[in-house]
């Protein structure tokens, strides 16, 4: 993927900063501050989890060494479990950067939508789908690889999703 790191950097930090009430220099300062610590944690997150960057990449654009983002990622599902203000903060920046409600989708839905559009699973496939939106991901193995993927694609046409396709078993496939 081709990224313009500092724009999109800048443009997740000023919009943290928007929603949160504080200034992007801020996030970038060494102020610990409880707001500022948040926000600062809220974009580093949707920066690695979300949009993919690295430790790297981001120690070169936020004021930060990479030991504070190993930090920040192994704080995340805590702080989205337990901390509102957090919680609040990361559904909202996602919500708003991507456009589109991924946080309205659990599991229970998800496995609905697969039901309503006959995208079932069976167990005895050669190929596995791990398909996920937002924070949710579920497993389908299929022997038609190309129509599931058609038909995850028209069901889930107004989210954002990925997904990832490994071949489970050579000798059920060439057998």
């Amino acid at each position: 993927m081709i990224k313009n790191d500092n724009k999109i950097i800048k443009d997740i930090t000023d919009l943290t900063a928007a929603l949160s009430g504080v200034s992007s220099e801020q996030i970038n300062s060494n102020t610990r501050l409880r707001k500022v610590v948040s926000s600062r944690m809220v974009a580093a997150n949707f920066l690695m989890r979300d949009l993919g960057y690295s430790y790297d990449e981001m120690s070169k654009h936020i004021n930060r060494d990479r030991t504070s983002f190993y930090y920040y990622e192994s704080k995340h599902k805590e702080n989205y479990k337990y901390w509102q203000e957090y919680k609040e903060l990361y559904d909202n920046l996602k919500s708003a950067y991507l456009g589109i409600d991924n946080m309205a989708m659990t599991s229970e839905h998800m496995l609905k939508v697969f039901s309503e559009n006959d995208i079932v699973s069976n167990p005895n496939s050669p190929f596995m789908i791990s398909f996920k939106i937002g924070n949710i991901e579920e497993n389908i193995f299929t022997k038609h690889l190309e129509a599931t993927i058609k038909a995850l694609k028209e069901a889930f046409k107004g989210f954002n999703y990925s997904f990832r396709v490994e071949h489970i078993n050579s000798w059920s496939y060439e057998g």
